[in-house]
């Protein structure tokens, strides 16, 4: 989870003007929210307890944004894929690094 989030802060720092303008960039921001969304899935599947013992981890948004990528891609509106990108991914993340440095897993 962490390396997808990473790597769409990545995407993110280069900046609106290159999200829109390469294709290449949206693409990839839009597949690693997939890959989150599936870690997220994976890892309650894994261990259903997380999702009680990390609530501040936003599990079932993330799976969600995951399906709708997955299933409904014809529909994203690409305003809503940027803001989920520069705003929701990075607070998730502080969640995520959160829950792995009291897992013991800081280096996951």
């Amino acid at each position: 989870m962490r390396a997808a989030a990473d790597a769409i802060a990545g995407y993110v720092a280069r900046g609106r003007s290159a999200f829109e303008a390469d294709p290449a960039v949206a693409d990839a921001v839009l597949y690693q929210l997939v890959v989150l969304g599936e870690a997220a899935k994976a890892a309650l599947q894994a261990d259903p307890a997380l999702a009680t013992r990390f609530p501040d981890v936003p599990w079932s948004p993330m799976a969600r944004v995951r399906d709708r990528a997955a299933h409904h891609y014809y529909k994203l509106d690409r305003d809503v894929l940027w803001d989920t990108a520069r705003t929701a991914v990075p607070m998730a993340a502080a969640a995520v690094r959160t829950a792995l440095r009291v897992l013991g897993r800081a280096d996951d």
